[in-house]
């Protein structure tokens, strides 16, 4: 049986007290899973896991990462409780080298396994190898998101956590984005990610959730639900019509 790495139960959170944002929403990851985290916009998608991560004050529900409660610990903290969060934006240090963000991210490490962690990750990253001298900021949309992700990675996580890894991307970086998801996930990394690109998202992922106005509305296996009309009716607004069946998008 799977262990479960997260589950969270009923969360209710917002930025003002009284005026929930994420309205009872629960959801589990399981070891070596890519979750994926759906919805239209406005649903509370990123709210959700910027309240999982610390990020947005949680005023009701629980938080569990493998078996301990980390309901409301500050973003700070998560780091050493074994929960990492790449944000959409700001998400690596622009003006460092890539190799220099890869130091300060392995501060929190006993430093004789700094050099040894950056090494696993040019191992899995070949092109930040290339480009390890490079400022951050010079990279492309893509190869940005490997540095983030990879500075994320150099605190061995038990659960990465992703916002949105595709926004503003072109189609060309979006494919290398979701490959890099994979491969991440292939050498053993749990991951949740909420992502607007569903059917890209949906294609690596094992299972999903959508939101709708901050609750979770339906559940299934990730490569079962963009043909699923109740999808379609929940993230479009609108009912499949018999001729379309399960093919509306």
């Amino acid at each position: 049986m799977a262990r479960t790495v997260l589950e969270v139960r009923s969360l209710e959170a917002g930025y003002e007290p009284g005026v929930p944002i994420v309205r009872g929403a629960s959801i589990r990851v399981e070891e070596g899973e890519i979750v994926v985290v759906l919805g239209p916009n406005g649903a509370g998608k990123s709210s959700f896991i910027k309240a999982i991560a610390g990020l947005v004050p949680v005023s009701g529900g629980s938080v569990t990462l493998d078996g301990q409660d980390i309901t409301g610990a500050p973003a700070h903290r998560m780091v050493r409780l074994g929960l990492a969060f790449v944000p959409q934006t700001e998400n690596v240090f622009p003006l460092m080298s890539v190799e220099d963000n890869l130091k300060v991210a392995g501060g929190v490490l006993p430093k004789r396994e700094v050099a040894p962690r950056i090494e696993e990750m040019y191992r899995l990253f070949p092109d930040l190898r290339e480009r390890r001298t490079t400022p951050a900021g010079n990279l492309s949309g893509g190869q940005r998101q490997m540095v983030a992700v990879a500075r994320a990675l150099m605190v061995r996580p038990k659960l990465l956590v992703l916002d949105e890894p595709s926004a503003g991307l072109s189609p060309k970086f979006v494919s290398m984005v979701f490959q890099m998801l994979t491969d991440v996930r292939k050498a053993g990394v749990t991951i949740l990610l909420v992502e607007q690109n569903a059917k890209a998202a949906l294609a690596i992922g094992d299972r999903a959730y959508v939101l709708v106005e901050g609750r979770d509305a339906h559940e299934g296996v990730a490569s079962e639900l963009w043909n699923d009309p109740v999808v379609a009716e929940l993230y479009l607004g609108h009912r499949a019509s018999p001729a379309q069946g399960g093919e509306s998008r």
